[in-house]
């Protein structure tokens, strides 16, 4: 659980600071794409003004700008109103082929558009009174600025996101801290509140006995035993959960062990127990399948589902129990008809002493703990386990190692 909370802490805080982020560099690599742009319209304009020269004024603020030409590279077209070419304007430094020239002209007239851009050229079209004048400008310095800023703040923002889920992930420590102190408390009392309740249990246990050959059967002394044995039950069920749980104090007994012959034996003595309920009942098991982890541990928790899956089928209802291997991992299913778990609970039935139904769950005893038992089991072993259910027709457990 603490696990899973660090995790959601550390995805929201990165969900949050990468959305922060991204959308500061979009906006940044925006507004300097506009302002090279509305820079470009304003250069090719005022060229055009000029009728294809460097006007003498310049924006001494443009990074671009060569102090001794005016702008950087550019050259002009103008044409009559024949569309044959007057003459051809040149910047100092641009060196294009004429035919090259010629060939862009006839390109931007026949795009239709007044300004747009061909090969990495800038061009505008503008009217004059001995036709128009065709304006192209160099924009590979925007272009390069552009994808300069574009790789600065993609580095930028891609370090910030790596620093900051460092951070998130020491912030999610020390923000679950009190919530881990917490439930160590609780489990170090779970733990020893049960061990203290074993010995008083033991006592009540004895003396009803001794009470009862020495007065007889009573139904007093019947109640008694009932409800001690029903506490027994519950107190061995709270230690089992606390020493999965103490990762510091239970340690596994893992060793290589038949998990064929682990499920057959811990399934099939249900088996004649179902019968008499009137009840159908199947194993099937894949032959040689090994495991390495603790036997006692993977036999408590295929007992606790199989039973679960006896006492919750329905009447003349059906309970399967399934091993078989995929993708070199071991996969047990125990399922069974009747009523099931509403989708929207399926993951809370994991939960200690959850209870899908209060009535149900009392009538057919327990406490709530066998499924949190399995879970921790499980988890223990590095695997994982999960439900599936149709409410009203059926529900599966499946476990994966």
């Amino acid at each position: 659980m603490i696990r899973r909370l660090k995790i959601k802490i550390v995805a929201v805080i990165m969900t949050i600071l990468t959305l922060t982020v991204t959308i500061i560099m979009v906006a940044i690599n925006m507004v300097s794409q506009q302002d090279n742009r509305d820079r470009i319209e304003n250069r090719l304009y005022r060229i055009a003004a000029n009728d294809g020269r460097m006007p003498k004024e310049y924006d001494s603020l443009d990074p671009y700008h060569d102090a001794q030409s005016g702008y950087i590279d550019s050259f002009s077209v103008q044409v009559n109103h024949f569309y044959e070419v007057r003459k051809i304007i040149l910047s100092r430094n641009i060196v294009v082929e004429q035919d090259t020239i010629i060939d862009y002209a006839n390109e931007a007239l026949v795009s239709g558009k007044q300004t747009g851009e061909l090969g990495g050229y800038a061009f505008t079209i503008h009217n004059k009174p001995y036709g128009m004048i065709i304006v192209f400008m160099d924009v590979k310095p925007y272009q390069e600025a552009n994808e300069s800023l574009m790789r600065t703040t993609l580095f930028i923002g891609v370090t910030a996101i790596l620093l900051f889920f460092i951070i998130s992930i020491f912030l999610a420590k020390w923000l679950v801290r009190p919530v881990t102190t917490t439930l160590d408390k609780q489990k170090r009392f779970i733990s020893d509140a049960s061990h203290e309740l074993k010995t008083p249990l033991a006592v009540i246990s004895a003396n009803t006995d001794v009470l009862e050959a020495e007065i007889g059967e009573n139904k007093w002394l019947g109640y008694i035993r009932s409800e001690s044995s029903r506490m027994s039950e519950l107190v061995n069920e709270l230690l089992i959960l606390a020493r999965l749980e103490d990762k510091t104090g239970h340690r596994l007994i893992i060793q290589p062990l038949d998990l064929t012959a682990l499920v057959l034996q811990t399934a099939l003595p249900f088996e004649s127990t179902v019968f008499e309920m009137g009840k159908r009942f199947s194993v099937e098991a894949q032959p040689d399948v090994t495991y390495v982890g603790d036997a006692s541990t993977i036999k408590h928790i295929l007992t606790i589902l199989i039973d679960n899956a006896v006492k919750y089928s329905e009447e003349h209802g059906e309970i399967s129990v399934k091993l078989y291997t995929r993708s070199n991992r071991r996969i047990i299913e125990v399922y069974n008809t009747g009523e099931g778990v509403p989708k929207e609970k399926l993951t809370r039935i994991f939960e200690r002493f959850y209870r899908e139904d209060e009535a149900r769950n009392s009538k057919n005893g327990g406490y709530g703990l066998g499924l949190a038992i399995a879970r921790s089991g499980i988890q223990a072993h590095g695997g994982k386990i999960f439900a599936q259910s149709e409410y009203g027709k059926w529900i599966r457990f499946t476990v994966v190692l």
